[in-house]
């Protein structure tokens, strides 16, 4: 067979091999940024945290430069946000003595279309006052989201069923949970006590709360 009967058949092996070899573009985020670079991944995770929505049509336009302004918008929407809260408050009694000492409100960083993480971190500290009676008595701890009442895990501990010499019964409980917002929305978290199975009398908890907001999950 001659060598120029042979070049349609090469010519299809090097198309193939083109077609093979050439990088696939990123499905999942913006047609510009391809699969196989080695920035996707990271493009990717500040779009679904809402530090950067792109350029415009789809595209991120990798290429283009970043004026100042624009980096400090990145910046801001990249950074850890700490929200605290430290109150008192006196529980009040139904079937059993409850409040919420000590709420914090954040706003997830990001903008909106992403998804922040918020990681919360509490302690409620229950004094009863004079006698305490019927004790000892649980006490139930957790942190809970205002829009739809979702909660953290609970913690619990033992109100002690006598006074110390300073006529007060204290504990302490510290109560942690990490949950995800989406990006750019407001939310209020309170922190929780509840005292079971006992009937404390003049009862009051303090509480604080701390919230740092992140925008990568």
């Amino acid at each position: 067979m001659s060598r120029r009967s042979n070049r349609p058949w090469v010519m299809l092996a090097l198309l193939a091999a083109i077609i093979i070899a050439a990088p696939a573009a990123a499905t999942d985020r913006f047609g510009d940024v391809a699969s196989d670079s080695v920035h996707h991944d990271a493009v990717s995770e500040l779009s679904d945290a809402g530090v950067t929505a792109g350029c415009a049509d789809g595209r991120y336009c990798p290429r283009d430069p970043v004026l100042r302004e624009q980096m400090a918008s990145f910046l801001v929407r990249g950074l850890p946000r700490a929200t605290a809260n430290d109150s008192v408050a006196s529980l009040t009694s139904e079937n059993d003595f409850s409040g919420a000492p000590a709420s914090v409100t954040v706003q997830a960083t990001g903008t909106a279309g992403g998804e922040g993480m918020v990681s919360l971190q509490g302690t409620v500290s229950v004094l009863a006052e004079g006698s305490v009676v019927s004790c000892p008595c649980e006490v139930e701890a957790f942190i809970y989201r205002d829009s739809d009442d979702a909660q953290g895990p609970s913690m619990w501990a033992q109100l002690p069923g006598e006074a110390t010499g300073s006529g007060r019964a204290v504990v302490s409980v510290p109560v942690s949970w990490a949950t995800t917002i989406p990006s750019g929305s407001t939310e209020t978290f309170r922190l929780a006590v509840l005292i079971n199975d006992g009937q404390p009398m003049e009862v009051t908890a303090q509480g604080t709360l701390t919230a740092i907001t992140t925008p990568l999950s």
